[in-house]
């Protein structure tokens, strides 16, 4: 009896797995042409195709986040920060969701709220260059001279156009 018991358990799993799976496939071949249509720089095509994919899954984070760049080039910065922040909702610990999100806000003009995210990104990972850039830029905007020493992080991390930004704007 403990036999067959534990057959049930494993096979209703196993086919709940399965079902599970089934429904990421078509989440998974939607997230797939919207990558595609994304290289291809179709950026309409691909917010139509990562739409169905989060349609398909509702925590497709990576869906999410691509619609929200997807729409950060078609000039949406609104819906970019909207994708952004669900993207962060459900995964709070990700660097780049922020530094993202931050970029997107900066199109927006809310500087304050696109370094909070840059803030946010390099609490996350501390070495994190491209968000020392944007962070720099933006308080050097705002009339911070501190922005110098963003940027100068910025390069130490490997950021490859630091220089030209401290040139331009640290004197």
């Amino acid at each position: 009896m403990y036999r067959f018991y534990s057959l049930f358990i494993f096979v209703f799993f196993l086919s709940l797995s399965c079902f599970t799976q089934n429904d990421n496939v078509k989440a998974l071949e939607f997230y797939t042409a919207g990558m595609e249509n994304y290289n291809a720089t179709n950026y309409e095509m691909a917010i139509a195709d990562f739409t169905k994919a989060i349609q398909e899954n509702e925590k497709f984070v990576e869906a999410y986040f691509q619609r929200g760049c997807a729409k950060h080039y078609s000039d949406n910065y609104t819906g970019a920060v909207d994708d952004f922040t669900i993207a962060i909702d459900l995964r709070p610990n990700s660097e780049v969701f922020y530094k993202q999100r931050g970029s997107s806000k900066t199109m927006l003009k809310d500087y304050k709220g696109a370094i909070e995210d840059c803030n946010m990104a390099i609490e996350i990972k501390n070495d994190y260059d491209k968000a020392f850039a944007l962070r720099g830029i933006l308080k050097i905007e705002l009339g911070d001279v501190d922005g110098c020493n963003d940027l100068m992080m910025a390069g130490k991390y490997g950021y490859v156009n630091a220089n030209i930004f401290i040139k331009k704007y640290c004197k």
